[in-house]
């Protein structure tokens, strides 16, 4: 009896109508994305290598946007996902080697 609802289940589902899409309305442009994160500060972020490493926390940690600060020993894994409020560099020597958005 089971198997009888349950094939009855299915087929009533495979006649039920599908909901209506939703039309895209292409009149209206998008506005183009706002810098967030270390895009806006790119400039600055660039100018940081070659400093100490607590140095260079302290000024990334002061900019608004920028919240995760990720600075690896070099070869380390590490990710390569992109978030635009993060911050990657290398370390070496206590010495901030390269910088980079995302």
């Amino acid at each position: 009896m089971t198997r009888l609802a349950f094939a009855a289940l299915l087929l009533a589902a495979g006649c039920a109508e599908s909901p209506m899409a939703i039309p895209l309305r292409s009149d209206r442009a998008l506005p183009p994305p706002a810098l967030v994160g270390c895009a806006e500060h790119a400039a600055a972020v660039a100018g940081l290598s070659g400093r100490p490493e607590a140095e260079v926390r302290t000024a990334l940690a002061a900019m608004p946007g920028i919240r995760t600060i990720r600075l690896l020993a070099p070869g380390q894994p590490a990710t390569r996902d992109f978030r635009p409020d993060r911050v990657g560099g290398v370390v070496e020597d206590g010495v901030v080697r390269n910088l980079a958005c995302g």
